[in-house]
């Protein structure tokens, strides 16, 4: 499939490098005047999780840019691995110049599908969530591409396109996590990130979070509530094992959270994007999201509310 990919941060350039090293036809899409930013390509510090792979990938991605584009260019489809609070733009602006391209929509989601809906009939576009991330560090991609790519089509309307990406990752060796309620799982993953992300704003590094234990416990307790309120939502949290940790003691979970960080690499590369201005700004928008939700069911959340105190 011919793939344009919309910007070059972490996501959109793992992701780009993965699928053009299988053969994909990549193509970045790029703001006026960067396009000359990227010549010599971009240098690449990866932890690849993928099965097969190198380990250790230090490299570099010879992406190619453009600035503008037509439906003459006859892209298949487009990548939109977006921050939650530019996914509405980004789509609205590409969606008169994208021809019948399929769009596959990387972004948190809170509030559903009302705003895609408004821009693309169901059957043009899936939902999905990388599985990986990172930052910059010391001029390369420092980051993690996992073994796995989430993914889902809204009331399975877009089944057939559904099928085309899922053959698009496999080649690029990423086994594709089809949920059958895409929508649902991207809240109650945003509930699982949320209150860390909240709490891991008040040091903005991964040592400092770590050792401040109460900041941690008091994460773990935003995080229950916030899969509480997913609950009220309607999701069936018996679904999804990743959230089965609800259940478990307070000072378990904080053990184990305190311990899968320190332990892993992938979880230390890709919870260093949460320090970025772009992370900043997409905890604000869920927090808002959130508590209106809160007040409309009625639904206390005191640890989430105090968490607030630290986003920037």
């Amino acid at each position: 499939m011919k793939t344009l990919i919309i910007g070059t941060g972490i996501i959109g350039v793992i992701y780009g490098w993965a699928l053009a090293e299988a053969g994909v036809n990549v193509t970045h899409f790029v703001r006026k005047g960067r396009k000359d930013q990227f010549k010599a390509g971009v240098n690449l510090d990866i932890l690849d999780e993928r099965k097969g792979h190198p380990k250790y990938n230090i490299t570099q991605y010879a992406l190619k840019c453009v600035e503008e584009i037509s439906p003459a260019d006859g892209y298949e489809l487009i990548l939109v691995p977006t921050n939650m609070h530019q996914t509405e733009e980004a789509i609205e602006s590409l969606v008169p110049v994208a021809g019948q391209a399929t769009f596959l929509i990387f972004s948190g989601n809170w509030e559903g599908t009302e705003a895609i809906d408004r821009l693309l009939p169901r059957e043009r576009y899936l939902l999905g969530y990388a599985d990986g991330g990172g930052t910059i560090r010391n001029g390369a991609y420092w980051a993690n591409l996992g073994a796995e790519v989430h993914i889902g089509a809204v009331d399975g309307k877009a089944k057939d396109k559904l099928a085309q990406v899922k053959a698009l990752f496999i080649q690029a060796d990423m086994t594709p996590d089809v949920q059958e309620n895409i929508v649902h799982w991207l809240w109650q993953h945003a509930a699982g990130a949320i209150g860390f992300a909240m709490g891991f704003a008040k040091h903005g590094d991964i040592p400092t979070f770590l050792a401040d234990k109460e900041l941690v416990h008091q994460c773990v307790r935003s995080t229950k509530e916030l899969f509480k309120l997913c609950e009220l939502r309607g999701v069936d949290l018996k679904q999804y094992p990743e959230a089965g940790f609800i259940n478990f003691p307070d000072w378990l979970v904080t053990f184990l959270v305190r311990w899968n960080i320190s332990h892993r690499e992938a979880a230390q590369r890709y919870s260093a994007h949460g320090a970025s201005a772009g992370s900043q700004q997409e905890m604000k928008l869920y927090y808002a999201q959130v508590m209106k939700d809160a007040s409309r069911l009625g639904f206390d959340m005191p640890y989430t509310q105090a968490l607030a105190a630290y986003l920037k």
